[in-house]
């Protein structure tokens, strides 16, 4: 029944409506005789009769209601399709399908929530994950954008820097460190250092520079999420490095320090990344514009939007 048409379901509904095959043809401004060659048609794609004349009328047949029965379902669904597509076309009434890496949490619920002010309509479909997982979904095409650090070579992305990143040190408001200005790289790579689990973009940055000194880490704590690490720093149990934006409420309200150490902070960028070729529907495509056409500064006491 693959050759049934939409126009032939809509000529045996008016048939079945109006009970006249010359009722019907006015009613679709067709032709008698088009009007039944119509439904031949679809009867022998069928392979049963759909309609019976009895008299002056035309009467479906128990399977030519049947179909019109399934005609309805697919008019139902064609009509839920054509709202789902309006709300694409309309950037105050789409969908964001977004991913960020938990480093970059507060951050992008800070930009959506500013967003959203603006298209209060939009739903936000958020997800916080690792690297790894924020990757996959990209990968599967379940999202349409992500926001991170650095993302990687291996994939066909577009990454779009929009913001600094700045990757800090911090420790506990009481550990033995804060006095001091100016910590040495060797001395700092001495202390037990918190990071996160293998993948991690962060933990791939810090070793990396690291290395790039010939020095070498303590990684004897590792967790998977920076709310943890951050736990673990204030509690004394190391040292860490983590995004600025991360840690901000923690440093001002004095739970944590960001200690002085030389080279630091490292300057990265927060991207915005999506698969190559990906077509944005308006709702994220809006948000795409609106990260890269403003500057976003966090100061003590709210995030202030600056016009580049």
């Amino acid at each position: 029944m693959k050759n049934i048409t939409l126009r032939q379901l809509d000529i045996l509904k008016t048939l079945g409506a109006t009970g006249s095959y010359t009722k019907a043809a006015q009613q679709l401004h067709l032709t008698q005789s088009a009007v039944y060659v119509q439904v031949r048609k679809l009867e022998q794609e069928i392979g049963l009769p759909l309609t019976e004349q009895v008299g002056k009328k035309v009467f479906l047949t128990d399977a030519g209601a049947e179909v019109l029965r399934t005609s309805a379902q697919i008019e139902g669904q064609l009509n839920e399709l054509s709202r789902s597509l309006e709300h694409l076309r309309n950037v105050d009434d789409g969908q964001i399908r977004i991913a960020v890496t938990s480093a970059a949490n507060a951050f992008a619920v800070d930009l959506l929530a500013r967003f959203r002010q603006l298209h209060g309509h939009i739903q936000i479909r958020l997800d916080i994950a690792n690297r790894k997982d924020v990757l996959k979904s990209l990968e599967r095409n379940d999202i349409d954008m992500a926001i991170m650090g650095e993302p990687p070579q291996i994939l066909d992305l577009v990454a779009l820097p929009f913001h600094r990143n700045d990757l800090v040190v911090i420790s506990s408001a009481n550990y033995p460190l804060t006095r001091y200005r100016k910590i040495p790289l060797e001395r700092i790579a001495k202390e037990p250092f918190v990071l996160r689990e293998p993948g991690s973009g962060t933990r791939e940055a810090i070793l990396r520079y690291f290395a790039d000194h010939g020095l070498s880490i303590d990684d004897r704590v590792i967790m998977n999420n920076n709310e943890s690490i951050k736990q673990a720093v204030k509690v004394g149990m190391g040292v860490a490095v983590v995004s600025r934006h991360s840690v901000l409420t923690k440093i001002e309200s004095g739970y944590l320090r960001e200690l002085n150490v030389e080279g630091f902070p490292l300057q990265r960028m927060w991207h915005l990344v999506h698969r190559k070729g990906k077509k944005l529907a308006p709702a994220p495509n809006s948000f795409k514009s609106y990260l890269l056409q403003h500057q976003y500064v966090r100061t003590t006491n709210e995030l202030t939007q600056i016009v580049t």
